[in-house]
């Protein structure tokens, strides 16, 4: 680069200062995100448990009432456990996913804000 003389030139002037905002975390976006995700695992939870419950209704003794779980004898509750594990592949991924979505996003949200 060529250094010109200062003589009979106008003043230096400092080139244009942008000041790059620091980044921040949006913690309310953040929030949103756990919510969301929550309502999705809610949603995931209530079909399997339905799912699982429609299964054991299947063949089960007239005292056994669905709706409540303490009427339920070891049968009904074998059929339901067997449900849960031969849909654990078709639901459980998904749900460990959230899970673990829903920890990152808390603990980005847990992070000291810069100031």
């Amino acid at each position: 680069m060529t250094h010109l003389s200062r003589v009979g030139l106008a003043p230096a002037t400092a080139p244009p200062r942008h000041d790059i905002p620091k980044p921040q975390l949006d913690r309310g976006g953040l929030r949103a995100g756990i919510d969301q995700r929550r309502l999705i695992l809610a949603d995931l939870e209530a079909a399997l448990a339905t799912a699982c419950e429609t299964a054991a209704a299947r063949g089960g003794a007239r005292t056994v009432r669905i709706a409540q779980r303490e009427t339920w004898d070891q049968a009904t509750w074998q059929r339901y456990l067997d449900a849960a594990s031969r849909l654990e592949p078709e639901y459980g991924p998904r749900m460990r996913r959230l899970f673990t979505e829903i920890d990152q996003l808390e603990r980005l949200i847990a992070l000291p804000s810069a100031a």
